[in-house]
């Protein structure tokens, strides 16, 4: 795969994937910068030459989403 950065241009490489309505196409230095905003619109962040779902800015923690998880305390 070699995608480019829809921001910086041909000269860089892009590292993630992006999908939502579309795809779209960033280097490590433009996603860092955007990941909180394109996660909290919805856009699913993916690596680059990968299908594994890199993790989500606006995903609550596995204790928020069991609450039975979060009652257990561990000794």
């Amino acid at each position: 795969m070699n995608e480019t950065c829809d921001r910086c241009g041909p000269a860089v490489l892009a590292a993630y994937r992006l999908e939502r309505r579309g795809q779209l196409y960033l280097c490590r230095d433009c996603a860092s910068r955007h990941w909180p905003a394109l996660a909290g619109e919805g856009w699913s962040i993916w690596v680059a030459c990968e299908r594994a779902l890199a993790p989500q800015a606006a995903l609550p923690s596995t204790a928020e989403r069991t609450p039975a998880l979060a009652a257990m305390s561990y000794a």
